[in-house]
C-alpha cells in the first residue's frame, strides 16, 4: 500500500499573498500543538506538489506543512536570498513575514521550525540556516545545485566570507542537525547546473560532488572552531535530479522523515 493510500493527513490548501513582500503558499495540517515544516521548492516552483507529497505522507500527518512560492518577479534570486531589481523582497525576509502571518492566523509555532529544500530550495534552505540559525530546528537540503561553503576565504555566496576574510555569519548554524541528500545519478551537467569558475574549482562540476564537498567543508569548519556539529550525507540510489522520482523511487520522504520528524 502506498503512502497516498495510507495517509490520513489533510490535503494542502492555497493561501494567497497578502502583500507584495509576502509570498503565496500552500499549507496543510495547520495545528498549534505540533511542529512546523517549511518546504522550499526549486526553480520549477512546484510548491503545490511538494506540499501535497508531504501532506499525504503518513509520517507528516502530525506536522504543519508550509510550502511558500517564490516568484522571480517579486523575490529575485530567492536561492541566494538576494534581490536584483528595485521593489523585490529578499526571500529570507519574505519567508519570516509569511510565517508570522500564518502563526497569527492559525496559532502554529514558527519561532523555530524544521526546514526542507529541494534543488534551488536546498540552496535557500542552507543559506537561511546560516543567517537565521536560531529559527531552524533541523535542516534537510536535497540536491542543491551548489552551496555557500563554510569558508571565510570565499566571499558570499560562494562561501561565507565578506570579501576580506571575515565571516558574514556566526558559527551557530553548525549546531543545527543537518542532513544533505543527493541522488547517486545526479551527475548530469546541463544549463541548470551553474559552472562559475569559483564553484567548479571548490565544489566540482555536478550536484553529487558538490554535496560531498559541502559536507566535507562544513566538517572542516566545525573542526577549526572546536564545534561538535557535523552534517551527514545520504545518497539515494538509482535516482537523478527529479523530485517526483526521488519520492517515488528513492524513498526520499522516508529519509526526510527520519531526520526531520
Amino acid at each position: 500500500m502506498n503512502a497516498m493510500m495510507m495517509s490520513t493527513g489533510s490535503l494542502p490548501t492555497y493561501r494567497a499573498s497578502t502583500t507584495p513582500d509576502v509570498p503565496e503558499c500552500f499549507v496543510a495540517n495547520l495545528r498549534p500543538d505540533q511542529p512546523v515544516l517549511v518546504a522550499i521548492h526549486g526553480i520549477s516552483r512546484n510548491a503545490a506538489e511538494i506540499a501535497m507529497r508531504f501532506a499525504i505522507h503518513p509520517a507528516f500527518r502530525q506536522v504543519s506543512i508550509i510550502a511558500p512560492l517564490f516568484t522571480r518577479e517579486r523575490f529575485g534570486q530567492y536561492q541566494q536570498m538576494r534581490t536584483r531589481k528595485p521593489g523585490q523582497t529578499q526571500s529570507d525576509a519574505a519567508l519570516i513575514r509569511l510565517l508570522e502571518e500564518v502563526a497569527e492566523e492559525h496559532g502554529v509555532p514558527v519561532t523555530r521550525f524544521r526546514l526542507f529544500g529541494f534543488s534551488g530550495g536546498a540552496q535557500m534552505a542552507h543559506r537561511f540556516a546560516m543567517f537565521h540559525p536560531e529559527r531552524v530546528e533541523r535542516l534537510c537540503a536535497v540536491s542543491a545545485g551548489w552551496y555557500s561553503l563554510p569558508r571565510t576565504d570565499l566571499a558570499y555566496p560562494y562561501g561565507i566570507g565578506n570579501g576580506q576574510g571575515d565571516p558574514l555569519v556566526g558559527p551557530d548554524f553548525l549546531d543545527i542537525p543537518t542532513t544533505v541528500i543527493v541522488g547517486n545519478r545526479d551527475t548530469r551537467v546541463d544549463e541548470s547546473v551553474r559552472q562559475d569558475p569559483e564553484i567548479v574549482e571548490h565544489q566540482g562540476r555536478n550536484r553529487l560532488r558538490r554535496a560531498r564537498c559541502y559536507v566535507s567543508a562544513a566538517s572542516a569548519y566545525a573542526d577549526s572552531l572546536g564545534r561538535p556539529g557535523r552534517p551527514q550525507i545520504l545518497t539515494l540510489h538509482g535516482v537523478s535530479h527529479d523530485f517526483t522520482q526521488c519520492v517515488a523511487e528513492g524513498e526520499l520522504l522516508e529519509f526526510v522523515a527520519q531526520n526531520l520528524v
